[in-house]
């Protein structure tokens, strides 16, 4: 029985222990139809889809959450997603953004050493020579 105990305490004590390597979170906006999502990404995985909904979601999953600062927030213009790691313990911690935007919502993205993928898409998508400013425009046809 002394047995049963303890190793019942050690999974109740690696549970927790995951817990704190991991962190979900969710925000919800409700926006106009012609809103503005400006994300900036350093060093995670950023997926955008787009939806029939007047809302931008953010799914955000953190492993390691305390080598993160991560920050969203609304105002008229639109909805804006920081996610930067933290000096010295960054490198220890990853991220992945699931953004969920209105079909003609406007997104601005500032990545740094991050993976992007897009769900959805249709029409062309112009990426010009590595630069500061990357401009990714699609255009229906």
């Amino acid at each position: 029985m002394q047995h049963l105990n303890t190793l019942t305490q050690l999974v109740n004590a690696a549970s927790s222990v995951v817990e704190l390597a991991r962190s979900a979170q969710t925000y919800v906006f409700n926006v106009t139809s012609n809103a503005t999502c400006y994300i900036h990404v350093s060093g995670g995985e950023v997926r955008i889809a787009r939806r029939n909904a007047p809302q931008i979601e953010i799914a955000a999953q953190l492993q390691a959450p305390f080598a993160w600062r991560v920050a969203a927030e609304q105002d008229e213009a639109g909805v804006y997603l920081v996610a930067l790691r933290r000096p010295v313990v960054g490198a220890v911690g990853g991220a992945s953004f699931l953004v969920t935007v209105p079909e003609h919502a406007y997104v601005a993205l500032r990545l740094e050493r991050s993976r992007l993928s897009l769900e959805d898409v249709n029409g062309l998508i112009e990426l010009p020579p590595q630069t500061t400013v990357l401009r990714l425009s699609a255009k229906t046809s």
